[in-house]
């Protein structure tokens, strides 16, 4: 009888240690848990790109624009004023032909590949469907970029900066006109 008293002690010390390991193990992985859903929602891909961005030519804020997450998922307005690109030579920049802003336009088809680059499109007010992307280059500088044109035409990337938080207003006036040129520009 004293034998099977101490194989009984024994096994419950066993279970005793069994249950704590056990424990133990179910409270490291739940803490690892949510340790992964915690980075997870504050490194998501939609993040690096949130807030506002803009491009500037001599000056001149000639594209705005404002990137948020909506459930997850990117979403975002686009403002233009209207600014003339050389389509048919260099793709380049030539300037900013109206200074005021357009009226933001919503964002549509917003996705974000490979993290570091977000494509989208909408509908300028002409009506045009126009296609972006813009790929990031920095943690506050991004290509912002023009796909989709017809055969012949190129245009080079835009340089994007993002606002400081702090001040996210001071925007120009908002006005409807017609923001893009596919005209080649007549010379100098």
């Amino acid at each position: 009888m004293k034998n099977l008293l101490k194989k009984t002690k024994r096994a419950g010390n066993a279970w005793k240690h069994l249950s704590a390991v056990a424990a133990s193990v179910l409270l490291a992985w739940a803490c690892v848990g949510s340790s992964a859903r915690s980075l997870a929602a504050t490194h998501s891909p939609t993040e690096q790109f949130e807030g506002t961005w803009k491009a500037v030519h001599a000056g001149t804020v000639f594209i705005v624009l404002q990137l948020r997450a909506e459930n997850g998922y990117p979403s975002g307005t686009v403002q233009l004023a209207g600014f003339q690109l050389d389509l048919q030579g260099t793709g380049a920049l030539v300037s900013v032909t109206d200074e005021d802003l357009d009226t933001p336009i919503k964002l549509q088809n917003v996705k974000v590949t490979d993290n570091k680059t977000l494509s989208f499109d909408f509908v300028d007010n002409d009506g045009d469907d126009d296609k972006w992307t813009m790929e990031l280059t920095g943690t506050n500088t991004a290509n912002f970029l023009w796909v989709g044109l017809p055969k012949g035409l190129k245009a080079k990337p835009i340089v994007l900066t993002r606002e400081a938080k702090a001040s996210n207003q001071g925007f120009k006036k908002e006005t409807p006109k017609r923001p893009l040129s596919l005209a080649h520009p007549s010379p100098l």
